[in-house]
């Protein structure tokens, strides 16, 4: 029997080794570009043959501002996920509130754009203090440009009514509908459910007026509760109706009378929203949706082969400007901070204790970045998390920075923790503000194992073994432990507003202990300093920086790489051709979305664990929708 000879392959000289190492790399590097070149032409191919459209901008154009969803400082999520949801139609859809202004600013001096039409049928929501911004862009081009401002509408909401009231003319259609109902907040109470679920909910908290987890504890709302709520929403109600009144030559007191007799004047009306609106002087034209397109191509052209006025969407129009303005070597820095505050790294739309502070250190850490505005616009959230980006904020000052906080739509609770020590502190008069409070929650569920037939036995070194296990009942010792605890947070909360505001510390916890109020509210009480926008926020952080009129705004947040940029595009164009939108998907996306951030935070916190939270549940109950 003959053996099979083993084969080895010898090794190449040392030379040729040598060569191998040296020359991998730039194998490895080569078959990279190979396969990259290799997608861009397979995307250039598709492009190709799906088909693309250039965009060009005649003269007559009606710029068309047409916000969709909801109208947010930052969209959600990551950049990645953002593009490829609403290629695919699976987004909750979201518009920029920065990029409405910067499309009616370019706007002002391009002599192609002849007119300015406001529609607001796809838009389901936007805080006041977001809509005041845009109505100040808008005055801003009204005046200087002298062009008209056009609202075309279906159906009007509340929110969407503000948006349509800053045209010079609202155009109506005979079938739309329009409701003006105030601010307020009605919520749904668990106690009683909770009891029947043998579900024990322990809340620890320090001021009377800290009512965001009361739904869990009772089955109504507080008297506390409903007279704090009623002093700071009929204030945001006054800034809203003085708004309106102003742009449709009412008086305010005509003006509450139209809403108080919104069904007497329905029914005069027989039944007709319309006829009802332009008799009360809050539209100015009924007429259908054709009629409408030769209106406004009064003030721009009519296009006859789309048998509509000339015009461009903002978001068209904003990808396609090729002049950029000038870059200068010295910038201010905007950061924004908008959603729940949790621990650790999250998405843009939430606020992360980690991914924020990150973003704040980016800034501090860049040379061109002279100072910084923090776009608030926040309940609040987390204790510790808000507490880590509030010590970045003195970090940046400290490094030499100004920082200057942009309040948006709310910034309360922990919204406020992040804000209170910038060097100037911004806000609209519709801003909802203070809230200044922590609580604590704990959940415990003895009774529900008890009806399930499960028991708990063990053995502990000390008393304190397992005291936080969601299956024994609190021990009231520790529930002291806690309350302690909550004090001591709620102590340090005040001192520090104290500090930061200059302000005594008896006076801060008067107008603190869980109140919210509206920004000209808090203005007299001395927790903001301005009255404003973001615009006039950021030219306070350049004057404060000694910047002059030559600096460049650049906002700080995380971005597509260029090879995902250049997907997202090639599947943004394939995507045109293909509508997966559900209607039904969306509706229950718009239905859900308010109680997403109410739910995040309650999540997560781990069973057992005592959840910290400095939170007003107050981001979506007075959004005028």
């Amino acid at each position: 029997m003959m053996n099979n000879p083993t084969h080895t392959n010898p090794k190449p000289p040392i030379l040729v080794q040598l060569f191998q190492f040296l020359t991998k790399p730039f194998i490895l590097l080569a078959n990279f570009t190979r396969h990259l070149l290799l997608l861009l032409l397979f995307m250039l191919i598709v492009y190709f043959f799906v088909g693309g459209h250039t965009l060009t901008l005649r003269d007559n154009t009606a710029l068309v501002l047409a916000p969709k969803g909801f109208v947010v400082d930052q969209f959600s999520g990551d950049p990645t996920s953002q593009a490829i949801d609403n290629i695919r139609g699976t987004d909750i859809p979201e518009t920029r509130v920065r990029d409405l202004i910067k499309a009616i600013e370019l706007a002002t001096d391009d002599d192609r754009i002849s007119a300015l039409v406001l529609n607001p049928d796809y838009m389901w929501g936007a805080g006041l203090a977001n809509l005041r911004e845009i109505e100040y862009a808008i005055d801003q081009f009204r005046s200087q440009s002298n062009k008209p401002v056009i609202a075309m509408a279906t159906n009007l909401s509340q929110g969407q009514y503000y948006f349509a009231s800053l045209a010079d003319e609202i155009l109506m259609d005979p079938q739309g509908f329009l409701f003006l109902q105030g601010f307020g907040s009605y919520r749904n109470y668990f106690k009683d459910g909770l009891d029947k679920l043998g579900v024990d909910v322990h809340l620890f908290k320090v001021g009377e007026y800290k009512s965001a987890a009361e739904p869990y504890v009772r089955n109504d709302m507080s008297q506390a509760a409903k007279e704090a709520g009623l002093h700071f929403m009929n204030d945001l109600w006054q800034t809203y109706l003085e708004g309106v009144a102003q742009r449709r030559g009412l008086a305010v007191a005509d003006l509450e009378a139209i809403v108080d007799q919104q069904a007497q004047r329905l029914m005069a009306k027989n039944g007709s929203v319309a006829d009802m609106a332009i008799e009360a002087g809050l539209v100015d034209r009924i007429m259908k949706r054709s009629f409408m397109h030769k209106r406004i191509a009064e003030f721009s052209s009519f296009d006859d082969d789309n048998n509509q006025f000339r015009g461009i969407g903002f978001e068209d129009y904003l990808n396609m400007q090729l002049l950029e303005e000038p870059v200068w070597a010295d910038r201010v820095a905007v950061v924004v901070a908008e959603g729940t505050i949790l621990g650790g790294e999250q998405p843009a739309g939430t606020i992360g204790g980690a991914s924020t502070s990150n973003l704040l250190e980016l800034a501090r850490l860049d040379p061109s970045v002279k100072a910084v505005v923090l776009r608030v616009n926040s309940p609040g959230g987390g204790v510790y998390p808000s507490e880590q980006i509030r010590r970045e904020v003195d970090a940046l000052k400290v490094a030499g920075k100004p920082v200057v906080v942009s309040m948006g739509n709310v910034a309360a609770s922990g919204g406020y923790w992040i804000s209170m020590t910038a060097d100037t502190i911004w806000a609209d008069e519709a801003t909802i503000t203070g809230s200044i409070g922590i609580y604590g929650l704990l959940m415990t569920y003895p009774e529900l194992f008890n009806k399930l037939g499960i028991h708990s036995d063990g053995v502990g070194t000390t008393k304190w073994v397992g005291a936080f296990n969601p299956d024994k009942a609190l021990d009231p010792e520790l529930a002291e432990l806690i309350q302690s605890n909550i004090e001591y947070g709620y102590h340090q909360f005040i001192s520090s507003v104290a500090s930061a505001r200059n302000l005594e510390f008896e006076m801060v916890d008067r107008i603190a202990r869980g109140r919210v109020w509206t920004a000209k509210q808090a203005h007299d009480l001395g927790l903001i300093d301005q009255l404003g926008g973001l615009q006039e926020a950021v030219a306070d952080a350049a004057s404060q920086a000694n910047l002059g009129d030559d600096y460049s705004l650049v906002w700080v947040e995380e971005s597509l790489s260029f090879t995902e940029q250049l997907l997202v595009d090639f599947l943004a164009t394939a995507g045109e051709h293909i509508d997966l939108k559900s209607n039904q998907q969306l509706t229950m996306q718009q239905l859900l979305q308010p109680l997403a951030n109410e739910l995040s935070l309650i999540l997560s916190a781990r069973p057992g664990e005592v959840l910290q939270v400095a939170h007003c549940l107050c981001d979506f109950n007075y959004l005028p929708r």
